[in-house]
Parts: C-alpha cells; sequence; structure tokens
C-alpha cells in the first residue's frame, strides 16, 4: 500500500470513529458514576455486571477496562472482560484476554464455562 493511500485509510478510519461517537455518548453523570465505580474493583465488577444484564456490553466492557485500568491484577474482571469480549462476538480479543489468566484462580466449571463462550459461535452459547 503507497503512503497516499495509508493516509486516505487512516483518515477514513479516523472519520468513521468520529462520526460514530455521538452515538455512544453518555452524559457527564454517567461518565463520573462509571469512573467512580471503577475506582473499586468489587464495585466496578458489579456494575458492569448490572450493564450486561441490562444487554448493555459495550457498557460493560468499557467499565471493566477501567477497572483493569485501576485494578490491572484483577482475575476476575479480565475473565468477565473476556467473557463480554465473547459476547459481542469478539473471540479474537476474548481469547487473548483468557490467555492472561490462570486456569487454577477460577473453579473449573467457571473456567469450562468462559471458555465454551469464547469457542461457541454467537447465539450458540451453553
Amino acid at each position: 500500500m503507497n503512503r497516499h493511500n495509508f493516509r486516505n485509510l487512516a483518515a477514513a478510519i479516523l472519520c468513521g470513529a468520529l462520526i460514530a461517537v455521538p452515538a455512544a455518548a453518555q452524559t457527564l453523570e454517567e461518565l463520573d458514576t462509571m469512573s467512580d465505580v471503577s475506582e473499586s474493583e468489587e464495585a466496578g465488577i458489579a456494575f458492569a455486571q448490572e450493564q450486561a444484564g441490562r444487554g448493555e456490553f459495550l457498557e460493560a466492557i468499557a467499565t471493566l477496562e477501567r477497572v483493569l485500568a485501576n485494578h490491572p491484577k484483577s482475575q476476575s474482571a479480565r475473565l468477565l472482560h473476556a467473557i463480554f469480549l465473547c459476547r459481542i462476538d469478539d473471540r479474537p480479543g476474548g481469547t487473548v484476554e483468557l490467555s492472561k489468566l490462570k486456569e487454577k484462580h477460577f473453579t473449573p466449571e467457571l473456567w469450562a464455562r468462559a471458555a465454551a463462550i469464547c469457542a461457541a459461535p454467537q447465539g450458540n452459547e451453553p
């Protein structure tokens, strides 16, 4: 790809990202809440689970990413992050997150369920 085509592609991606921002925009109060909640590992995970329960997987993933920024060694947040990535059909991303975890930190049932969700085609998870 020549330099001119690369710049056009980069510009197109940037424009697409900017156009998508208003659709995902949140109020400042919601952003403050997510920021405050994600400071606590447990509260952030619980909030992400609530969001996912409402079908707000992208928001739940964003919350978990904030939790992981504050608590990078959180095994529970990373596992949930992996599961939610797989739920939105980002199995490669979910698999990468699973590969960062140690199976021994989880019950065999929980690990097997997470692995099954990331391996199953969307809509066919256990």
